[in-house]
């Protein structure tokens, strides 16, 4: 009976005499914007893990390149914050003395006014973390900036504003910004002066020198100061990485070769002695031996060949130990390898066997270091024999920032050599592709 009248039920059912309106359920089927913004990223997050799941070492890469932004901007923010505690505003202002002379004393709203125009001269004016992200945005390569490069300002017959002469000197002395200056001064003044600024457009700006001087400040842009001192740092640091690998690799290939022998004990023994002697120990000894034994001038700059040798011969001590020790240790690993008992086995030469197979895969584990050293040569290690032959390279640059508590100076200092270990890191991931067939950019 209940079978029956289903199907009676169903026979009489009439579909198209029902009123259906979907309208109000497609509604929330409708994709809004930021449903749509989130399955496209969705979709490119999903494309890119298949492309990184291809070429394996293109992702390896550029992970590494992506963890180190995201340290150096922590990097950025921790010393900045730093460096702008300890520095007060008033380190800007030229000496108490200079203001005296100009009648601006150390209060009052003509002190205030000039030291808010000197702080927007240097680019720090604002809270801590204004300056932050001004910072942040003047080092992305990728948006232009306007820079103040120069101010020129015309005066009217002083006598006739005999009453703002304070307002002119101010000008005078700071030639900048004075926007804040003038509103200290009389109507007639602010009419009477004529401004003409001029600008350039950059695209990486690291910011201006910390100076106390009365002139134009902010002159001297950071990156003209590194553009003036890495020539010396890369050039002696280069000429020593090549001298090193030059001396370390033979030394440590023939300690592997003479392994337990009397040579390896005396090749290794004098690299581990002189990685145990203190850096600076090392480098006032070849100082002072160029200088007592030889003769030759102590200072960089106004030497000849030989000055400018000596700080080459300290950084090759300092790193041609390394050089030996990690030659040593690739090379015997190699030896021992399978493929190695398997080359001796089917009758190959030592030489051969040696220099065919042994080093060709040991070599690239050493040389894929040699981009790293250049950049540590460029930032750190030369920083005593800058300091001791007063060579004028990057390891002075931050050593007056840090002494001058400048900010810009130490912040460029870092910046920089964050991008450059960066950039390094990348060549040396290439280099392992160039050297070693059995690392490939695809995964196939």
């Amino acid at each position: 009976m209940i079978k029956t009248k289903n199907k009676s039920t169903l026979k009489n059912f009439n579909l198209d005499a029902l009123d259906l309106d979907l309208n109000e359920e497609l509604i929330y089927a409708q994709p809004t914007f930021w449903r749509t913004v989130s399955y496209r990223f969705e979709e490119l997050k999903e494309e890119a893990l298949k492309y990184f799941r291809r070429h394996p070492l293109i992702g390896y890469s550029f992970k590494r390149i992506v963890y180190g932004l995201l340290t150096l901007i922590v990097s950025i923010a921790i010393v900045f914050f730093l460096v702008n505690f300890v520095t007060p505003d008033s380190s800007y202002l030229p000496d108490v003395s200079e203001l005296g002379k100009m009648g601006i004393g150390t209060s009052g709203p003509k002190y205030d006014a000039f030291l808010q125009t000197r702080l927007e001269l240097f680019g720090v004016s604002g809270n801590a973390i204004e300056r932050l992200l001004r910072y942040f945005k003047n080092i992305i390569p990728f948006i232009p900036k306007h820079i103040l490069v120069g101010q020129s300002v015309i005066f009217p017959n002083a006598s006739e504003l005999s009453n703002s002469q304070i307002i002119i000197n101010t000008v005078l002395f700071t030639g900048g910004q004075v926007d804040g200056l003038l509103k200290t001064g009389s109507k007639e003044l602010i009419d009477a002066i004529t401004i003409s600024a001029s600008y350039k457009t950059v695209w990486v700006y690291l910011g201006v020198v910390k100076s106390s001087s009365m002139g134009m400040p902010g002159s001297t842009e950071v990156t003209s100061l590194f553009a003036s001192a890495i020539p010396y740092s890369f050039g002696i640091g280069s000429v020593a990485v090549l001298f090193s690998y030059l001396i370390g690799i033979p030394l440590g290939i023939e300690a592997a070769k003479r392994k337990g022998k009397a040579t390896d004990g005396a090749i290794n023994g004098t690299a581990t002695f002189l990685l145990a002697v203190p850096s600076l120990v090392i480098v006032i000894s070849i100082y002072l031996i160029s200088i007592l034994v030889f003769g030759h001038s102590s200072i960089f700059s106004s030497g000849s060949f030989w000055t400018r040798f000596w700080p080459v011969v300290a950084l090759v001590i300092l790193m041609a130990p390394t050089t030996i020790i990690l030659t040593r240790r690739y090379v015997v690993d190699e030896m021992t390898a399978d493929y190695t008992k398997f080359a001796y086995a089917k009758g190959l030469g030592e030489s051969k066997v040696f220099y065919v197979h042994i080093f060709r895969n040991a070599g690239v584990r050493i040389l894929r270091e040699l981009p790293l050293d250049l950049a540590f040569t460029l930032f750190g290690a030369s920083i005593l024999t800058e300091t001791q032959w007063n060579i004028p390279g990057m390891s002075q640059l931050i050593i007056n920032g840090v002494n001058n508590r400048d900010s810009f100076v130490i912040l460029g200092f870092i910046t920089f050599a964050s991008l450059v270990k960066i950039a390094a890191t990348l060549v040396s991931d290439l280099f392992m592709v160039l050297m070693d067939p059995r690392v490939k950019l695809s995964g196939r």
